[in-house]
């Protein structure tokens, strides 16, 4: 942030944008930030491809993520939250490099009931059906609404529904999956919206799946 001296037509003091501004003597000049010169180490490059595979991994579904991780995980929350929290819970090491374990992907968290008994069915006519059991279901959370993300990491392709998917109260939801999914293999993961968005559900993961 920089601060002006003498209004807005005077001199600044601090960084904007690419350059800085700083006094020496009696004049107030600006500088072009400096330009890292030294190499990278081997761990700086490593957090590199961590935050690049991650972000990569989550952002065809951003929107999704930032009405899951509302308030949860970090004091900010949203996307960022998701990001971290991927990036500590889910990315994996083995001989073969770095990768996201998808049984351990969230697309929400929170305090809400998750889904009781959720089951996946896939069909060639009617496309995805979820359904869940409505036993618990009472006037304090029947309106709590699906969060839902079909998703092929390989392509990066993603359905989501975030304020249009199914209440609680209905015990099931039928999705006609994108067109570009067809034939490939999907992960499904499943959570729950407050009705006035003030809470989540910790997401399930429900499997992968060919469509």
């Amino acid at each position: 942030m920089a601060t002006f001296k003498d209004g807005i037509l005077g001199g600044f003091f601090g960084k904007v944008g690419p350059v800085v501004g700083l006094q020496l003597g009696d004049k107030l000049v600006m500088r072009a930030l400096p330009r890292r010169t030294k190499p990278f180490t081997s761990k700086e490059l490593e957090n590199q491809r961590k935050f690049r595979l991650v972000q990569n991994y989550l952002s065809p579904f951003l929107d999704l993520l930032k009405i899951g991780f509302n308030n949860y995980y970090t004091k900010t929350g949203g996307f960022r939250a998701a990001l971290s929290y991927t990036r500590k819970e889910a990315l994996k090491h083995d001989d073969g490099g770095i990768y996201i374990d998808q049984h351990l992907i969230k697309i929400s968290g929170g305090t809400l009931t998750p889904a009781i008994n959720p089951i996946v069915e896939i069909s060639d006519d009617s496309g995805i059906t979820i359904q869940w059991d409505t036993n618990e279901v009472n006037y304090l959370n029947e309106s709590d609404q699906l969060l839902l993300l079909v998703y092929n990491p390989t392509n990066r392709i993603a359905n989501t529904r975030i304020f249009n998917g199914a209440y609680r109260k209905d015990g099931q939801i039928i999705v006609a999956p994108n067109p570009r999914l067809l034939n490939l293999e999907v992960d499904i993961y499943r959570g729950f919206v407050a009705a006035d968005r003030s809470l989540q559900s910790d997401s399930q993961y429900l499997g992968r799946f060919m469509l």
